[in-house]
Parts: structure tokens; sequence; C-alpha cells
């Protein structure tokens, strides 16, 4: 599972929309501007996407025995989707199903923070660096909690995939 994350069409997208963003405001200002400045923005956005899956989806789940995927519940409302996307940040399920500490979701990106200082740019490597980056990896997990709740009916409206070929996991599907 970590693997096929680390290299997902989403995962792909994120790191390429990333990189222009960063290219476009020059940060991390150490990668310089240009094709070699946006290769290098993209590069280090995927290796802390694979950091991540490696130690949060993979290593910490597995140790932990969590279970790292979010589950869509269904009929909620959308002050009770907001509040579901951003308890699954702090809790999940464990193999057994029961509800835990969601330890893979909140060390694994830090741990992919702090590895990612092996390669950013002089400038943008440290305590302070690692904790900003570590906060926005956790408010873009808990947007992409709420994007997953609410695209079985996005990708309907959308028609983005057909029905038939639509998986769509429940809290209802768990044991």
């Amino acid at each position: 599972m970590a693997a096929n994350n680390s290299v997902s069409l989403s995962t792909v997208g994120a790191a390429l929309a990333g990189a222009a963003y960063g290219q476009a405001i020059d940060s991390p200002s150490g990668y310089g501007q240009g094709g070699s400045g946006y290769g290098k923005r993209f590069g280090s956005g995927m290796a802390r996407s694979a950091s991540d899956n490696f130690f949060g989806t993979f290593l910490i789940a597995s140790i932990m025995h969590e279970d790292p995927r979010f589950y869509v519940k269904r009929n909620l409302s959308f002050t009770q989707a907001v509040k579901y996307s951003a308890v699954r940040v702090v809790i999940t399920r464990s193999d057994s199903a029961k509800l835990v500490v969601n330890y893979a979701g909140l060390l694994g990106p830090l741990a992919g923070e702090a590895l990612a200082n092996t390669y950013w740019p002089e400038q943008n490597r440290g305590v302070g660096s690692t904790l900003v980056r570590y906060a926005s990896d956790i408010g873009w997990r808990f947007g992409g909690n709420l994007l997953r709740q609410y695209w079985p009916q996005i990708n309907r409206k959308l028609r983005i995939v057909p029905r038939a070929a639509e998986p769509e996991t429940t809290l209802s599907d768990k044991p």
C-alpha cells in the first residue's frame, strides 16, 4: 500500500502542483528557478511523499497494528463530515477495528519531514522549518480526508469514473 501510494496519480499530481506553486513563490529558495529548480521541487515532493508513506503507511502502521486507510462514512451533514475528517487525522482503527490514536498518521509525516532535512537546501532545514512543513502536511491530510469523504458524490456528478467501476469503501464494509 505504501509503495502504491508513493507513485499514485494523485501523489504525482500533488508533487507537480506543489512544485509549480513552489516555483511561483520561489520556495524553497535554495532550489533556484528554471527547469532545474522545478525538477528539484518535484523530486523533493515525491521523496517527501514516499518517506511519509514508508514511515506512516508501512513502518509505524505495521508496528502499531493500525489501519492507515480513511473510510468514507455515509449520510453525514457537512459539519459532521468536517468533524469526522478532522478526528480521523488523530484517531484511526486498529487491525482489529478498535479506535486507537493514529500514530502512523501523526508520526509518519513528522519522520518524513525530518528525513527531508537531508536533501532540502541548507537555509530551509532545521527544527522550525521541519515543524512548519509537518503542520502543513497535517492540514493537507485533513483536506484529503474531507475530499475523500465527498469524492463518491463528486465522481457521480462529474462522471469521472463509470458507476460500475467506482469502488466505495465505507465504515459499514469493515468487519
